[in-house]
């Protein structure tokens, strides 16, 4: 069966070969043999290759379904015995702010432990991906899902030493407005950080620029463009290292956090809780 679903694949006995690794003789040869046991043609033949009858497609429903389930199977048993690789699905901008520069102490705690990045916005579908575990900002609707907090989440002012090098912090809210302000698309907080402040929201000059990825907004915060109301969890090393400034003490509450996601089960699996384990410790 394997042969025939690989021709109906392809459309060709000469690529199902070469994917098999025989002869087009011996695929020939097999689809012979399965279409006289069942009495009926499964393909047509042509110049250009082969299609599959009418009694070949309802076939191929079959055997493609049954070798994606098959193939699932596998990985699933490979993934849950696998101790030494992790496949993490998560934000760019948690990635490039948060995870990749403190990875190194991973690296030393499980030297052996192979990680695989990937960085998509999207949210994973546990069913349809081999990732092992994600990491998300939002609030917790991952029905079916094992999920746990990392950190909450705010919004704090931030911006460039060289931009505001001649105030002194804490910066109050007048001075803070007297700068481009910066919006982020997804977490637009200024006109609640100007409640907390006691601003009035009209006076606020947001640049008409929206950031839809939160590491570009803080690298424009970075090059002097303007003050920026960003995820703490992602400027933290930024102020640590002098890139940027927090500029008063004022913090605008999320209703999303950042959460540790996998499939039920698998927060069990000594490597995916070992990992887990971790970033509570550095969050």
């Amino acid at each position: 069966m394997e042969v025939f679903d690989k021709v109906a694949e392809h459309s060709s006995f000469s690529k199902a070969a070469d994917v098999l690794n025989i002869t087009h003789g011996a695929v020939s040869r097999q689809i012979k043999l399965l279409e006289e046991s069942l009495n009926t043609s499964l393909f047509y033949r042509g110049s250009k290759g082969v299609e599959l009858t009418v009694a070949g497609e309802h076939l191929y429903e079959s055997t493609r379904h049954a070798f994606s389930v098959l193939r699932n199977g596998v990985y699933e048993v490979n993934r849950r015995n696998n101790s030494k690789s992790l496949k993490v699905s998560l934000p760019n901008a948690v990635a490039l702010k948060w995870l990749v520069p403190q990875l190194s102490s991973f690296r030393a705690l499980y030297p052996d432990v192979a990680l695989l990045l990937e960085t998509d916005d999207k949210v994973t579908d546990f069913g349809m991906s081999e990732v092992d575990l994600a990491l998300r900002f939002g609030t917790p609707n991952w029905s079916g899902l094992y999920f746990e907090k990392i950190a909450d989440e705010e919004l704090i002012a931030v911006a460039s030493p060289r931009l505001v090098e001649n105030v002194k912090r804490p910066m109050s809210p007048e001075e803070i407005i007297r700068f481009p302000l910066l919006r982020d698309a997804y977490n637009q907080g200024w006109e609640k950080w100007a409640d907390l402040a006691g601003i009035n929201p009209a006076r606020l000059r947001v640049h008409s620029i929206q950031y839809f990825e939160s590491a570009v907004l803080l690298e424009a915060a970075i090059d002097q463009q303007g003050v920026a109301l960003a995820r703490r969890i992602l400027v933290e090393r930024d102020i640590e290292a002098g890139r940027l400034l927090h500029l008063d003490e004022i913090s605008v509450a999320l209703n999303r956090g950042l959460y540790f996601v996998c499939r039920f089960g698998d927060q069990n699996r000594p490597v995916v809780n070992a990992f887990k384990e971790w970033l509570l410790a550095n969050r």
